[in-house]
């Protein structure tokens, strides 16, 4: 996961252009993430790794840090493989 989490990081310094200390740090708290942020987050994480998000079932628990971010991306990552090595 820890490739995930620089791939991740990669995304807030590189395309979102926010710095962020740690990937521990509270997105939501440190104001890091704001409304419009969070869509370009959403966006770049759907096109960088190829999924998808339903906004009705977001959890905001999921992106409160770089870790919980990458922790729900690689979910997701492992997920997907897990079905499409049981077609």
């Amino acid at each position: 996961m820890s490739n995930c989490i620089q791939e991740v990081q990669t995304i807030f310094s590189s395309t979102l252009l926010r710095d962020v200390t740690s990937p521990s740090v509270d997105l939501l708290e440190s104001g890091v993430l704001d409304s419009m942020s969070f869509v370009e987050l959403l966006l770049n994480l759907e096109q960088h790794f190829g999924m998808s998000f339903d906004v009705m079932n977001l959890e905001l628990e999921n992106f409160r840090s770089i870790e919980t971010i990458a922790a729900l991306v690689s979910d997701r990552l492992q997920t997907k493989f897990d079905k499409g090595s049981n077609a």
